[in-house]
């Protein structure tokens, strides 16, 4: 084993690496950034509750998904959040970045396109039941499964 880092509870979200960092979340409700070679935690972004999402980062920006039921975009240069979404329920898939904007599903049911920068609501679309899934994008059009037993096709 080259290193290990703890986290106070399960770590759920699968690991992200840009430019030598560990980006991944926890039950723990922390974001955390680990230098790629040691194991040496940059550092940590206080969630509201826990996660399961695997964070997605462009730009020095850095998107998760959280059971308090927000989106946080996260500058990480500096460990500041940049805006928050706030939907109705948790958000537990991972989001997706296609152009300039930030796709994802939460469990109320909606599929969310914001704006990635400032965290505007551009579109919303409401299926018939909780969204678990992580989008995918393809040829401009946005796939997502729904728990309404239902694959989703959209317009990006």
């Amino acid at each position: 084993m080259k290193w290990q880092t703890r986290a106070k509870r399960a770590i759920t979200s699968s690991p992200v690496i840009v430019d030598d960092v560990v980006y991944f979340g926890s039950m723990d409700a922390t974001f955390y950034a680990v230098e790629a070679k040691t194991g040496w935690v940059i550092w940590r972004f206080r969630l509201g509750k826990g996660t399961i999402s695997t964070p997605v980062l462009i730009d020095q920006l850095a998107f998760i998904g959280c059971v308090d039921g927000n989106l946080y975009c996260l500058n990480t240069r500096n460990n500041k959040e940049a805006w928050r979404f706030e939907t109705d329920n948790q958000v537990t898939g991972s989001p997706t970045i296609y152009r300039d904007s930030v796709y994802f599903g939460g469990v109320d049911g909606s599929v969310y396109c914001l704006e990635y920068t400032s965290g505007r609501l551009r579109w919303q679309y409401k299926t018939g039941k909780p969204i678990t899934a992580t989008p995918i994008i393809h040829d401009d059009i946005l796939y997502i499964g729904s728990t309404d037993h239902k694959m989703y096709a959209l317009p990006t």
